[in-house]
């Protein structure tokens, strides 16, 4: 005879008949699914634990990498402003040489100009002149418009300012310009 065992369950917990409401199958089911939901969530709180460490170190050796580079770039700064201030000291050197020759339109302005006159300041570009002086009276100031007017050398006499001297000081203050004659002259050099 053959003894066939089987196995015998007992439980002895009753059912809680809760568990068979609609309500209570949803629960059973939370409770379960939730249990998978909360794993989840912890492997992924742990990996973007871990990562973090990672991308600290990744941020601290860019932020050193840009500290150096920009190190580099300030030391090259004071290089670069000499390298720009050459280049426009050349430039302006250049175009000078090219326009025309400073000291003979110095030369001419000096012989119409009266020697009562005081120049504060003179510019001489290619073309054109820029007096800002001071006459002692108006005779002497009309002498030099006269002078200018009747000089080959110059043309086109703009009078910008004429104004009474302080107040301790007799005559007038003067800005004027006036054209230089020297383009038939340039052009010969030009072409030689």
């Amino acid at each position: 005879m053959s003894h066939h065992s089987t196995a015998i369950n007992i439980n002895l917990l009753p059912r809680d008949p809760f568990f068979a409401t609609p309500l209570g199958s949803i629960l059973r089911w939370a409770l379960s699914a939730g249990r998978y939901i909360v794993i989840f969530t912890e492997l992924i709180v742990i990996i973007s634990f871990a990562a973090r460490f990672t991308l600290d170190r990744q941020l601290t050796d860019l932020n050193g990498e840009l500290q150096q580079k920009k190190a580099i770039v300030l030391s090259y700064g004071e290089l670069e402003q000499r390298v720009r201030n050459t280049q426009v000291k050349i430039a302006n050197y250049q175009s000078l040489e090219q326009d025309t020759n400073l000291a003979e339109i110095f030369e001419k302005l000096s012989t119409v100009t009266p020697k009562a006159i005081t120049l504060n300041r003179l510019g001489i570009a290619s073309s054109s002149i820029t007096i800002d002086g001071s006459a002692p009276s108006q005779s002497v100031f009309n002498i030099l418009i006269t002078n200018l007017q009747l000089s080959p050398d110059f043309s086109s006499i703009t009078v910008s300012k004429v104004e009474s001297a302080d107040k301790n000081i007799p005559g007038f203050v003067f800005t004027l310009t006036a054209q230089t004659k020297n383009d038939a002259t340039l052009e010969a050099k030009k072409k030689l």
